[in-house]
């Protein structure tokens, strides 16, 4: 059964959805504000990242030891990230706190200290998972692939570079934070047993006077560079290779997860069979879709020996024609059905996961998908209509990074 859903939009633009889950001990508050990597400036790769960090190092009347110790007492687990599009704040605690909480997150968002004798330890935080990526072939070859793949902003590093952290002052932050934090185009999720009326004036009193301000999105330019390759003097060859697809609002874009579920998923997916069981060529291979505003994609990744490497690629491009030539078996549909219908029951039962798929569905549709609707769309698939999508309406034209001892290729009538 579907849970209650609610919807108001504020005077100044914030969004609050709400869903009732009577049964629930907990909540869920998720405050999504549009202030992700795609509004720094060119030359300040990885302000969003540390403006995020830096608003739980103190706000309002609390100092950073403070505020962390008041959601600590309440049991609250709260957690703040930068992605390229939003920064995102989160928190969990059992019912009776959940007034408190909400206090102690508008304290953070709208009303951050920025103390400027935190900021050194904030970008030294920074940097070192900067660092850390130089550890892990398949980071280097995300941050590779994402560099061509993604236009403008978007394909650089959400935490940034060495040099563009190291160049930042704290009045970088102060200005990003002032100029991109805004009510309009931020959405407050809540999911729990939760009073409506009460958390609807709660949000205004705290969130209402939050003045309003618009900015215009910048052109993002699409990187011409089809392939990408990092020397990396190791046995390893990381590869990552990607082809464009529809956004999660799309109508066909349940067509394009069914089949990307059919690549991957389980030991009984495609890649998994036909790349590492049939022919031992790689220890992990897997799809996945992702989708970034109105911009889709599908990507393959696998880690395998540097003499396997070309051959996996060509095995995974075989794979990937296959869904356009030939229609999945029926029992690859069921299983296809009955995972996406359990993770789907299954983010029902949490208020976390709902606040955070409410976010979603805001972003994509303009409301809440209910759990029945979105359960007949995946009833709704069949063999033919995965095979007519990748067969009609998908350009299976690719760009690909790799990280090893060798560059590997793909023709070039299939790249883009």
């Amino acid at each position: 059964m579907d849970n209650k859903n609610r919807v108001f939009q504020f005077d100044n633009g914030l969004v609050l959805l709400y869903e009732e889950m009577a049964w629930s001990e907990s909540f869920a508050i998720g405050v999504s504000v549009p202030a992700g990597a795609i509004w720094e400036r060119e030359d300040l790769a990885g302000v969003a990242s540390i403006t995020c960090e830096m608003t739980n190092r103190g706000a309002g009347e609390f100092s950073n030891r403070a505020f962390l110790e008041t959601l600590e007492n309440l049991g609250v687990r709260s957690s703040e990230s930068a992605s390229k599009l939003h920064a995102n704040f989160g928190a969990t605690g059992l019912c009776d706190n959940w007034e408190r909480t909400l206090e102690l997150l508008a304290l953070q968002v709208c009303h951050p200290r920025l103390p400027s004798d935190e900021f050194e330890a904030c970008r030294q935080i920074q940097l070192q998972e900067i660092a850390a990526i130089e550890d892990e072939p398949s980071r280097i070859t995300t941050r590779a692939f994402v560099s061509i793949f993604l236009p403008g902003k978007l394909g650089r590093p959400t935490i940034g570079t060495t040099e563009s952290v190291n160049r930042m002052t704290i009045d970088d932050v102060n200005h990003f934070y002032q100029n991109v934090y805004r009510p309009n185009g931020t959405v407050i999720t809540v999911a729990g047993r939760i009073d409506w009326e009460k958390l609807k004036d709660k949000v205004n009193a705290l969130f209402g006077s939050w003045k309003p301000r618009e900015l215009q999105l910048p052109d993002l330019k699409r990187v011409e560079q089809s392939t990408i390759h990092v020397p990396n003097d190791t046995a390893q060859t990381t590869v990552e290779l990607g082809y464009m697809d529809v956004p999660s609002n799309s109508p066909d874009f349940l067509y394009s997860l069914g089949g990307v579920k059919v690549l991957s998923g389980g030991m009984s997916s495609r890649l998994f069979t036909e790349v590492r069981e049939k022919r031992g060529l790689c220890y992990s291979v897997s799809a996945s879709h992702c989708s970034i505003g109105n911009l889709g994609y599908v990507f393959c990744k696998c880690s395998t020996t540097a003499e396997s490497a070309q051959q996996s690629v060509d095995v995974i491009i075989d794979e990937l024609d296959r869904l356009r030539s030939e229609p999945i078996t029926q029992s690859e549909l069921e299983r296809v059905k009955i995972r996406m219908k359990s993770l789907l029951v299954m983010q029902g039962e949490s208020t976390a996961r709902r606040a955070a798929a409410m976010a979603a569905d805001w972003r994509d549709f303009g409301r809440v998908i209910p759990l029945n609707e979105n359960l007949e769309k995946v009833n709704s698939l069949t063999t033919e209509s995965i095979k007519d999508y990748f067969a009609n309406r998908v350009n299976m034209k690719f760009r690909m990074a790799t990280s090893g001892p060798k560059p590997l290729s793909i023709p070039e009538d299939r790249l883009f």
